[in-house]
């Protein structure tokens, strides 16, 4: 088989999934601003007995429910998927010399060993790189037809705003307009006039002796900082690090 058509469509599904999850932006942004239009108009409609009102209500909750459909889809396009790719540069060296160790245990030259190790390897590269890409190819097909889904179902909720958003302007500019009725429920007491106050007596109350000051309290030595908290983030303590002495590989 072509090797070279191999990697060429395993690099492809890798870029395809981060094109799907930069795709996905567009629907995002489109949903809240579908979303928060409708919000407005839902909310600030004068509900009423009437045609206008149920052809207000049929747009306006087709559009909501397209908008959470199109959410629905979104979330779906991203979760519960896992991408396959080849192990690690130090598992495929270790392969690679349990191959060679393999062919010269079988009466092979360190030569003729060698350039059959080779072929194996490279026999085996191709083999899972076309695992890798068809379980890539797959979760792509699926994540694009949910993100599809989701951007299909903002193009409806648009449509159904188109209405329901002339029904609410005809029924904001034919509605009556609200009165606002204020009513004082206690009368609010004038301050007093400056000639009152100054015809106000000083009281003559007798006048007590000063206390002395107290003496002003010891000042407690300064707290020893502590330093700032260590930082907290999530990850798994059982990882294995890699060590030049050792073969192990990260999990």
């Amino acid at each position: 088989m072509h090797s070279d058509l191999i990697r060429k469509q395993y690099d492809f599904e890798l870029e395809q999934k981060n094109a799907i999850a930069s795709g996905a932006n567009i629907p995002m942004v489109a949903i809240t601003v579908v979303a928060s239009a409708f919000s407005v108009i839902f909310l600030d409609y004068r509900y009423e007995h009437g045609a206008l009102t149920c052809v207000f209500l049929a747009f306006a909750l087709g559009g909501i429910s397209a908008v959470c459909f199109s959410i629905f889809s979104i979330f779906r396009s991203f979760w519960n998927y896992e991408y396959q790719k080849l192990s690690s540069s130090l598992s495929l060296r270790q392969h690679f010399e349990e191959l060679r160790n393999w062919h010269v245990a079988n009466g092979r030259t360190d030569a003729e060993a060698k350039i059959c190790a080779e072929a194996d390897f490279s026999e085996y590269i191709d083999d899972r790189l076309i695992e890798a890409a068809d379980w890539n190819g797959q979760n792509n097909l699926v994540r694009g037809n949910y993100l599809h889904r989701s951007a299909a179902a903002v193009a409806l909720s648009v449509a159904c705003f188109v209405p329901a958003a002339l029904s609410y302007a005809y029924n904001k500019s034919t509605g009556e307009e609200k009165i606002h009725q204020v009513r004082i429920l206690q009368p609010i007491n004038p301050p007093p006039s400056s000639k009152d106050m100054s015809s106000a007596k000083p009281s003559t109350a007798p006048s007590q002796p000063t206390a002395a000051p107290a003496p002003a309290p010891a000042t407690a030595p300064a707290v020893k900082p502590s330093g700032p908290p260590n930082l907290v983030f999530k990850g798994n303590s059982d990882l294995t690090k890699p060590s030049a002495n050792t073969n192990l590989h990260r999990k």
